[in-house]
């Protein structure tokens, strides 16, 4: 196969391959050079985005790539560092190679595709790589799933908390109503934890959008949301309403009672 059949397999837009090496006895691995295409030279700033005429030094970077017909890949960029006098020198960046891991994007998004209908100790046997980079990279596939992601408006939200032990005592969780969908987590359950998630991650138009929120009847919760989206109503969910009233009428804890009533013999 010709480098130039090897360009149109590879699909890496903007580069050729140069140059190719394949094990067909041992490991059955295929590793493919690649450089600029000649139409494909004008460079850009990773800082300000201006365009670089500068060239420091070319370098090499080496990248496992999807499986080809039974084999492993690697590809291996050939990369400029480029200079300008108010950034200095700067690697060029690429979104075929999002991050500093020695992975393409779309390796890493077929990882991440795989970790959703499979553990990763086991995505991790049949890709032959570590369990602890596996999870690394379907950190990453999700993060990017994430900033692309269209996030839906807040209009009922959940606040409620959960118990970590001694140490860490409580973590405050905020999650969207609608969409069942955890938003944010924060330390201990004060009043400060929840201002911390209206004051970070919320603009005021995004908090006047709120028409209600489910929480207990933990004080500090409530004065929170009556500060920061006054116009929000509050709605208390039935077990923190109900337990103390029968509570109250019976002169005991109905959950003591019925314990009680389960543990003494017929």
């Amino acid at each position: 196969m010709m480098e130039n059949d090897w360009t149109k397999v590879l699909d890496f837009p903007g580069y050729r391959v140069y140059r190719r090496e394949i094990d067909e006895k041992k490991k059955k691995h295929v590793t493919l050079w690649i450089r600029r295409k000649r139409g494909n030279r004008s460079f850009r700033c990773p800082v300000c985005g201006r365009k670089v005429e500068g060239i420091h030094e070319a370098v090499e970077r080496a990248a496992r790539d999807l499986p080809c017909v039974g084999y492993t890949a690697t590809v291996i960029v050939e990369l400029y560092r480029l200079r300008r006098p108010d950034c200095g020198v700067k690697a060029e960046q690429l979104p075929q190679l999002p991050g500093k891991a020695p992975y393409t994007k779309r390796f890493e998004d077929e990882l991440g595709k795989a970790c959703e209908s499979a553990a990763a100790a086991q995505v991790a046997r049949r890709m032959g790589l570590p369990e602890s980079t596996v999870r690394g990279i379907d950190f990453r596939y999700l993060e990017r799933c994430e900033a692309q992601r269209r996030k839906p408006a807040l209009r009922q939200m959940g606040v409620d908390e959960i118990y970590r032990g001694r140490k860490d005592k409580f973590l405050t969780v905020v999650c969207n109503l609608e969409t069942g969908e955890p938003l944010w987590f924060g330390p201990e359950r004060k009043q400060e934890s929840l201002d911390e998630f209206f004051r970070t991650e919320l603009n005021s138009g995004q908090r006047k959008r709120i028409e209600a929120a489910c929480v207990d009847m933990w004080e500090p919760f409530r004065a929170s949301i009556a500060k920061w989206a006054p116009q929000c109503k509050i709605v208390y969910d039935k077990f923190q309403s109900i337990m103390p009233a029968a509570e109250s009428a019976l002169g005991f804890h109905p959950w003591r009672a019925l314990s009680s009533a389960q543990l003494t013999p017929a």
